[in-house]
């Protein structure tokens, strides 16, 4: 029983590096099948899903259930009014004179609270504890927020939660005694 080699095809002598004895012709894909031919291989190509970015109506709405705010207290840390806040909640389209940038300041409030969220332990009264407490240096995230400051506002939830430590270095390990030496030994 002699085994017999098949004749190797143009795909393989590319892959093992052989140079090409005839020139490839380039082909077209035909884009209008389920799956495209292309060479000897058909690719099944998975259908494209078209999802629609995160809309302010829903944004609001996560907001608010994250951390059961009112319509008032919305419109306080987006700097517009509540009615404002109702219409955009509605699904109502928002006016750019009377709105201005609400869909970015919507943006980066859902972005903070989402986090501050997660940071709570997804608890609605413990993500708007954290929010409204100031830190012992510093404002609370809700004025940060109010002043368009997301990153500062993340970072002042963060120090309402875990308080940083104050007076002296400390380090991560305990200390122990003989642990040092004074420096003349």
């Amino acid at each position: 029983m002699s085994a017999t080699l098949e004749r190797p095809t143009i795909y393989d002598e590319a892959l093992f590096g052989e140079p090409l004895g005839l020139p490839v012709r380039q082909q077209k894909l035909d884009t209008n099948r389920r799956f495209w031919i292309v060479g000897e291989w058909s690719l099944v190509l998975p259908t494209t899903v078209v999802r629609r970015g995160p809309d302010v109506q829903r944004m609001i709405s996560d907001i608010r259930a994250w951390t059961n705010w009112s319509s008032r207290q919305l419109a306080r840390v987006f700097g517009t009014s509540h009615t404002t806040v109702l219409n955009a909640e509605a699904g109502r389209p928002l006016s750019a004179l009377r709105s201005g940038d609400l869909r970015r300041r919507v943006g980066e409030v859902h972005d903070v609270v989402e986090r501050v969220h997660l940071l709570a332990e997804r608890d609605a009264d413990a993500t708007s504890h954290l929010l409204a407490t100031a830190p012992s240096q510093g404002q609370s995230a809700v004025d940060a927020l109010r002043a368009r400051r997301p990153e500062t506002a993340y970072l002042a939830a963060i120090d309402a939660l875990r308080p940083r430590p104050t007076g002296m270095l400390t380090g991560s390990r305990p200390r122990r005694s003989g642990a040092t030496v004074a420096l003349h030994d």
